[in-house]
């Protein structure tokens, strides 16, 4: 009996760490994190993020679940490298007001109080102003 193999096209493979995985087993590990996430599995989310994101990851999108699945496991200090990192790459102006209050839980997981304090009251200013922005 011949077992016929079907051809599939080539796969699109990203290299993390040591193992190969391609885009789409890129998105199901992204999505199986962000459900992990919304479950309060934190951890969980967290070990399947780091599958997905290698240390040169320009994915905006993965690096903030990233960062928030960081700062929920209270890793402060590394959540605030990625939200460096999305700084320089993220350049939606949406952006600004969530990335501002995540930097305020980072610094504060990171045991850093008077910058978290400084940082949120940042957060609230910017808040204040897209709401009368809108309102005009």
């Amino acid at each position: 009996m011949s077992v016929e193999r079907s051809t599939l096209p080539p796969i699109d493979v990203s290299k993390t760490g040591d193992v190969l995985i391609s885009e789409q087993a890129r998105d199901l590990l992204c999505a199986l994190s962000y459900v992990h996430l919304a479950c309060g599995q934190s951890a969980h989310s967290l070990a399947l993020l780091r599958l997905a994101a290698h240390a040169n990851s320009q994915e905006v999108d993965l690096l903030r679940i990233l960062a928030y699945a960081l700062i929920s496991e209270g890793l402060g200090d590394e959540a605030l490298t990625i939200l460096d990192r999305l700084d320089i790459l993220d350049e939606q102006p949406s952006s600004r007001l969530p990335l501002t209050l995540m930097r305020s839980h980072a610094l504060r997981r990171a045991g850093r109080m008077e910058e978290a304090r400084a940082v949120f009251q940042s957060y609230v200013s910017l808040r204040a102003s897209t709401v009368l922005v809108e309102q005009s």
